[in-house]
């Protein structure tokens, strides 16, 4: 019956409920609205700090379906490498604005699946990741009551994770792949690599070319998509220079982007690039 507390609150997010409520509700409010656009059920969205990133990942958030009552939330494990995923043992996850309770269900059933070899419960792989926990504060902000099922990513095949979650998908779940793009060139350099990481998403190839932490994710949500009949839409792509020139380097950038999926029939609306 644990707590998994917060790691990063106070260096990738305030500390403050009060503030990081106002934080958020800002990065939303600025972003296009999105009101006259099909609700998501599936996104890529950048797990940096909420000054460089945060303003790209309210461009995804605002698109998401109020319906959602389950979040699979998936990212690297940037800490511990590991075969499979692991898959927290802890009772929820706290942040500033409160707790937010794991699914246990799903979590059992996972772990239940064949005596599934895939999911691992790995002694403090959590305990200081950021690329699930700084997704939380977005979802408490957007939605009443959903719990969640975070999945960080160690050496995996993509389409193993993706047919572990595909019996669970429906209308009241969100599937998040945490990443951010590529890390640590030259603002030029980083523009260059990052559209060919997109092109890869938008284009639907699975096994072609992506530069990112989280790419195992974002391939798990790219398989997921072309079993669902989903089209990618991009709503924003931008550096950490661009985002945060005042804090930022431009010989040393780290990429984000903002991807959802909808229905084919409505992919040709809301693309912002």
């Amino acid at each position: 019956m644990s707590i998994r507390k917060a790691a990063v609150s106070g260096r990738f997010y305030p500390f403050s409920p009060v503030q990081l409520r106002k934080d958020i509700e800002g990065y939303l409010s600025s972003t296009q609205n999105e009101d006259k656009f099909p609700p998501v059920n599936m996104l890529i969205v950048p797990h940096a700090g909420y000054v460089f990133s945060g303003a790209v990942a309210a461009c995804g958030y605002n698109r998401v379906s109020k319906n959602i009552k389950t979040v699979f939330i998936i990212g690297p494990s940037h800490y511990q490498w590991f075969d499979g995923v692991h898959i927290s043992g802890a009772r929820c996850f706290e942040t500033p604005l409160g707790e937010v309770e794991l699914n246990k269900d799903i979590v059992n059933k996972f772990n239940q699946i064949k005596n599934n070899p895939l999911c691992h419960n790995i002694s403090g792989a959590d305990e200081k990741e950021h690329c699930l926990e700084v997704q939380l504060p977005f979802l408490q902000v957007l939605l009443n009551e959903f719990t969640i099922v975070p999945i960080l990513t160690g050496k995996v095949e993509p389409s193993a994770i993706a047919d572990m979650l595909l019996p669970f998908i429906d209308d009241t779940v969100l599937i998040i792949a945490s990443s951010d793009l590529s890390h640590f060139f030259n603002q030029d350099k980083a523009r260059r690599v990052d559209d060919e990481s997109i092109n890869t998403v938008m284009t639907g190839r699975v096994d072609g070319f992506i530069d990112g932490c989280g790419e195992t994710a974002v391939r798990v949500v790219m398989d997921l998509a072309q079993r669902l009949g989903l089209s990618p839409q991009l709503l924003d792509a931008r550096t950490s220079y661009e985002t945060a020139p005042q804090y930022g380097d431009p010989d040393r950038v780290v990429g984000y982007a903002s991807i959802v999926y909808v229905n084919k029939k409505d992919a040709g609306q809301g693309n912002k690039r």
